[in-house]
């Protein structure tokens, strides 16, 4: 067998034009297509070094997925696009052996994928009532996990520096704990701070978010200082979250030395794709550390990742999107199940799904 195309879907999404979602399949001359998808920012070239890419792949065979995942990072490639195409090369392989892909990386520790919802506040104005509101409809929904953001709507999210206002600690405060109180305390809450504070910032969100007994916390500092981030995970009671911006394994490292983090989020979809997400959550568990992947893209970035997520002991939850655009669930050939909180997998071979090109093409990014 051997790869004939690389093509690139990008389709709009929840946060056009910011970004596309970008799904990239892999064909053969074999007949198979492999499906994946690349997180895509923009003016990061992404979308570019994916075709590129595909030069080099053309007449490849595409089991030797480790050979073309380092022969493209030691050229340069995005770890990004290495994500779609090596998601779409594991594809190929599980169709082609006739296995799901969880099986070709050790088989199931679970057989369902807990889920956290991100974004059931969407639509709702930043004051308790409403946020309340909208987690008690996720929760009736058989969602056992959440996630708030707490920093956007506060006025020091339009500061240049990162400190924290009493009024801005208060409202934050308050706005956990009035969802806290509708949800109950069986319901796991966490709360993203998207790096916008400084040490002595976090060490008091930690402190005041303290009674409302959090998952995490994630991102309370901009990522890029080590030591900045170990020492508020040393000074909060509250579990530190981060990785959605860390790319492979090698950037994990000096995080898990310091022990910097409680909870590791990488992002299928980012980092390197679904072996090395394998590789980066084996080194996380010599720390004893969970790993709760970060999935923001689309719905092919979620299959993956809790294909990924059914193989590895020290999965703790995966990220879902809620609010999306109303036509996620008709970009695949198998809508994702997600019912009483988790995703279902199948035994179907490799992902278990292709895309929907007459959706795919119908919401086409310029």
């Amino acid at each position: 067998m051997r790869v004939t195309e690389v093509r690139v879907w990008p389709v709009q999404g929840r946060h056009w034009p910011r970004f596309p979602m970008l799904f990239v399949e892999v064909y053969t001359d074999a007949g198979i297509v492999g499906l994946g998808e690349s997180l895509c920012y923009q003016a990061t070239g992404v979308l570019a070094s994916i075709e590129q890419a595909g030069e080099y792949l053309v007449g490849k065979d595409p089991f030797r997925i480790e050979l073309h995942w380092e022969t493209l990072y030691r050229s340069g490639l995005h770890p990004a696009a290495l994500s779609g195409i090596e998601t779409a090369l594991w594809d190929i392989v599980g169709q082609a052996a006739g296995q799901p892909i969880y099986n070709l990386l050790g088989g199931q520790c679970r057989a369902d994928i807990p889920v956290y919802v991100d974004g059931f506040f969407r639509g709702a104005r930043y004051v308790e009532e409403e946020y309340a509101a909208m987690a008690c409809a996720a929760v009736a929904q058989g969602f056992r996990a959440l996630k708030m953001d707490v920093d956007e709507p506060i006025p020091a999210a339009r500061r240049f520096n990162r400190a924290l206002a009493p009024a801005d600690l208060r409202q934050m405060a308050q706005m956990v704990a009035a969802v806290r109180e509708a949800v109950g305390a069986d319901i796991d809450l966490a709360v993203d701070c998207h790096g916008a504070f400084d040490v002595a910032a976090s060490l008091r969100l930690g402190a005041a978010l303290a009674p409302y007994e959090l998952l995490w916390i994630e991102d309370p500092v901009p990522s890029g200082n080590v030591r900045a981030l170990a020492k508020v995970t040393e000074g909060t009671t509250t579990p530190i979250c981060t990785g959605e911006l860390l790319n492979t394994r090698y950037e994990f490292r000096e995080l898990f030395e310091r022990q910097a983090a409680d909870i590791i989020m990488p992002d299928l979809a980012r980092t390197g794709g679904i072996m090395e997400m394998k590789k980066i959550a084996a080194a996380a568990d010599t720390y004893y550390i969970p790993v709760a992947p970060h999935n923001m893209v689309g719905p092919v970035a979620t299959l993956a990742s809790a294909h990924l997520c059914a193989c590895i002991p020290n999965n703790l939850v995966l990220e879902y999107q809620l609010g999306d655009v109303p036509w996620v669930d008709d970009l695949l050939t198998v809508p994702l199940a997600v019912h009483d909180g988790a995703v279902q997998l199948t035994a179907a071979p490799g992902l278990g799904a292709a895309l929907n090109h007459q959706v795919a093409e119908r919401y086409r990014a310029a």
